[in-house]
């Protein structure tokens, strides 16, 4: 799977590596904490559904 096989090599491609892998890195770390800490609305108290029905 190398592209290399009729490019030669480009030192642009190879310093910009690096920077795409921490980026992919940090998008993943972003969205890992995010699904951690999505909540459901807290459940409300069924006291205060019967008190509005009455």
């Amino acid at each position: 799977m190398s592209n290399s096989a009729g490019n030669p090599v480009n030192p642009a491609v190879n310093g910009l590596r690096p920077v795409v892998a921490i980026v992919v890195a940090a998008e993943l770390l972003v969205s890992a904490l995010l699904l951690t800490t999505v909540q459901l609305p807290a459940p409300q108290s069924p006291s205060a559904e019967i008190a509005s029905l009455r």
